[in-house]
């Protein structure tokens, strides 16, 4: 079962779309395919909110990550470490696909 993240940080959107929050450092040679990879998936699923939340940013301070880049979905750490854009692609969409059959 997945870890619930334990964060100071919103689980879901304000209007209940899904969420998504990758958490990266400046410090990490693999985040900036992180970045890519939110990038994408805010172009591609438009129902799906996306955050880029950067450890190294006052902001990110209370947040329980221990690695990076850490992909979170609606709470739950659903990746350690990049996926590949499959794998991602077919994650998101199951979970847009579940968020739009709830509303």
């Amino acid at each position: 079962m997945p870890k619930r993240l334990n964060a100071d940080k919103r689980e879901s959107d304000p209007v209940g779309l899904p969420l998504l929050q990758v958490y990266v450092a400046r410090h990490c040679p693999n985040c900036e395919e992180a970045r890519r990879l939110a990038r994408l998936a805010d172009s591609l699923f438009p129902t799906l909110t996306v955050h880029v939340i950067d450890l190294d940013e006052s902001s990110a301070d209370g947040v329980d990550v221990f690695a990076v880049p850490t992909y979170v979905l609606n709470g739950r750490v659903c990746f350690l470490g990049n996926p590949s854009e499959e794998e991602l692609w077919e994650r998101l969409g199951r979970l847009v696909e579940s968020s739009a059959k709830m509303r």
